[in-house]
C-alpha cells in the first residue's frame, strides 16, 4: 500500500509538517475549555490523558457546511488572570485523498472533511514554557475552522497561513498537472514519461541553487517531490510498457492528483489567483 501523506499545521513549532494522525482511545480528567469566535464548530470532550503528557480533543461541526481546516491553542492563565500560550495543533485536509475505486487504497491520507455535525478528533502535546501547569489546568480554544471554499471563521492570521500553504501547493501543482494527464492518451509513452521526469529533477535542481526563490516556495517542494517520485514510476513503467491503461494504479494515482488539484484550487482563496 503506497503512504498517505498530509498536510498537518502543528502550532507549537508554526511549521507545516506532513503527518498521518494517530489516536488512542482514552478517556481520564477534564481539561477546561476556552473561549472563541468561531460559530460553525464547538469544543467537545476534552480529556488528558497523563501518561502521554497530551490533550484529545472532539471538534464537532455545529454548522452546515463541511469543515476542511481547523486549529486549536492550549493556554493557562497566571494570577493575574492573564493568558500563557501552551503551543497548539492544527490540521489541513484539504488535499487528502479518495479512495481508489474497488480497491480501497488511499495514495495519501483518507479526505475526513467533517460534515455537518460530525466530529474529528485530535490529540495536542501542550507546552507552557517557563511555568508548571498540570494537564487539567490546561485550557483549550478553537482558533479557527476552514471551509472547502477557503472561507472560513477565527483567527484571520491563522487562516491567511493556511491559505498561502494552500496556494504554494497549488500553483506548484497547476505547473504539471497538464503534462500528467496528457500522460494517458501520449503516443510515444516512454519519451513523454522521461521528459517530464528530467523536467521535474531539473525544476528541484534549480531551487537548490537558488535558496532564496526555495525559502519563498514553502509547500511547492513537497508537491515537487510527490510528483517526481510519480513521474519515476511511470517511466519506470513505460520502459515495457506502452500505456497507462494496462496498470490501474499508476492510473489512478493522475486522477487522484486531479482531483485534490481542484479541490486546492477552489480552496485556495481569492488572495492569488492560480496560474493559467
Amino acid at each position: 500500500m503506497p503512504p498517505r501523506w498530509g498536510i498537518t499545521v502543528c502550532l507549537v513549532s508554526t511549521e507545516l509538517m506532513r503527518s498521518r494522525l494517530f489516536f488512542a482511545v482514552c478517556s481520564l480528567a477534564a481539561a477546561q475549555f476556552g473561549p472563541s469566535k468561531v460559530v460553525s464548530a464547538r469544543l467537545e470532550n476534552i480529556t488528558v490523558v497523563p501518561d502521554k503528557a497530551s490533550i484529545h480533543v472532539n471538534i464537532r461541526n455545529s454548522g452546515d457546511r463541511p469543515i476542511t481546516a481547523f486549529s486549536i491553542d492550549f493556554y493557562v492563565l497566571d494570577a493575574k488572570g492573564e493568558r500563557i500560550p501552551c503551543g497548539g495543533r492544527g490540521v489541513d485536509m484539504i488535499d487528502w485523498s479518495d479512495p481508489m475505486p474497488g480497491r480501497n487504497l488511499y495514495i495519501h491520507m483518507r479526505r475526513n472533511w467533517t460534515p455537518p455535525n460530525g466530529t474529528f478528533l485530535i490529540d495536542g502535546y501542550p507546552r507552557c514554557p517557563g511555568v508548571e501547569a498540570p494537564l487539567d489546568s490546561i485550557q483549550v480554544e478553537l482558533n479557527n475552522v476552514m471551509f472547502d471554499d477557503g472561507t472560513g471563521e477565527g483567527d484571520s492570521h491563522r487562516m491567511e497561513f493556511t491559505l498561502l500553504a494552500r496556494q504554494q501547493a497549488r500553483n506548484e501543482r497547476l505547473k504539471w498537472i497538464g503534462r500528467f494527464t496528457a500522460l494517458r492518451d501520449a503516443p510515444d509513452l516512454k519519451s513523454a514519461a522521461q521528459s517530464l521526469y528530467q523536467d521535474l529533477v531539473n525544476a528541484a535542481h534549480s531551487e537548490e541553487i537558488n535558496p532564496d526563490d526555495a525559502a519563498r516556495q514553502g509547500m511547492a517542494r513537497p508537491v515537487r517531490e510527490e510528483l517526481q517520485r510519480l513521474a519515476l514510476e511511470i517511466t519506470q513503467w513505460a520502459a515495457h510498457n506502452t500505456t497507462l491503461q494496462k496498470n490501474e494504479f499508476l492510473a489512478w494515482r493522475i486522477t487522484d492528483i486531479e482531483q485534490r488539484t481542484a479541490r486546492l484550487v477552489r480552496g485556495g482563496g481569492a488572495g492569488s489567483s492560480p496560474l493559467p
